[in-house]
């Protein structure tokens, strides 16, 4: 991966910030409540359930995320519920609690920015592949804790 320098960053737009929750539906009726954002419907709700089959940590897994958006200008508070199966994002609440979990930048080519960052020695700690594309969660852990995912929309 093109290293990026202060003058031409590789990642130069941020796309949404993901928090994990216990309750999606009472953390989206507090944050309006108190006027952050407004939630972006899916599909009519404001949340919707999202089964995953991909990896964990290099191995084949299945798990589900109960996931609502917030808008709050063009940058997407992406709210993160686990539910079924073992995923990055189970374990984080387990270990953590409830919080900021990744930060999100939107790809072309979500396989070459794999190849990219995995050439530098950065782990994937889960991938999936969908039909609107997909998504990979790096473990840049060293960056305060936080997760960078990378995730192509088509």
């Amino acid at each position: 991966m093109e290293k990026g320098t202060p003058e031409t960053p590789v990642f130069n737009k941020l796309e949404h910030v993901g928090v994990v929750v216990r309750d999606i539906d009472k953390t989206i009726e507090y944050l309006t409540s108190l006027g952050i954002g407004s939630p972006a419907a899916m599909g009519g709700r404001t949340s919707v359930d999202v089964p995953f089959k991909g990896e964990v940590r290099g191995k084949p897994s299945e798990w589900g995320v109960k996931i609502g958006r917030i808008m709050i200008g063009d940058i997407e508070l992406e709210l993160l519920q686990p539910l079924e199966g073992e995923s990055v994002l189970r374990e984080f609440l387990e270990n953590n609690g409830e919080g900021l979990h990744h930060i999100g930048f939107k790809v072309d080519n979500i396989d070459a920015e794999i190849q990219k960052l995995t050439a530098q020695g950065v782990n994937i700690l889960m991938s999936a592949r969908t039909a609107r594309g997909g998504f990979a969660y790096f473990d840049t852990s060293i960056f305060g804790g936080v997760v960078l995912e990378l995730r192509q929309l088509q």
